[in-house]
């Protein structure tokens, strides 16, 4: 078990939890603010990366679905929406995954787990 402070396991749990009040953001900020204590930095770095993740794939996918679609690529103009539909719904049960690992990390932070 880690016996750090109490104040770094609350920073470091409102890090996981703030995908509930100001995703990414919040996270970068005890990242940059706080970076001497190594604790508070490695949730706070994992935490802005497991929030910032499903918004690069949604961009990622989105990119290569036009790119390929402009490329004149036909097989991707008669299927453009399945491929659609199989992203997105990819993205969604990411999101989902990463917004119920960082609920638990949160808690787990703040009852002394990790």
């Amino acid at each position: 078990m880690n016996n750090q402070s109490t104040t770094s396991r609350i920073l470091s749990c409102l890090a996981y939890l703030s995908i509930l009040f100001l995703p990414v953001l919040f996270p970068l900020i005890i990242w940059i603010v706080d970076h001497r204590d190594p604790y508070v930095a490695r949730h706070a770095r994992s935490a802005f990366w497991t929030q910032i993740f499903p918004a690069l794939y949604v961009i990622i996918a989105l990119l290569t679905f036009f790119i390929l679609g402009a490329a004149g690529i036909d097989q991707i103009r008669s299927s453009g929406g399945w491929l659609f539909g199989i992203l997105t719904v990819l993205a969604l049960l990411i999101s989902l995954i990463l917004y119920i690992y960082n609920l638990a990390m949160g808690i787990s932070v703040l009852i002394k787990r990790q």
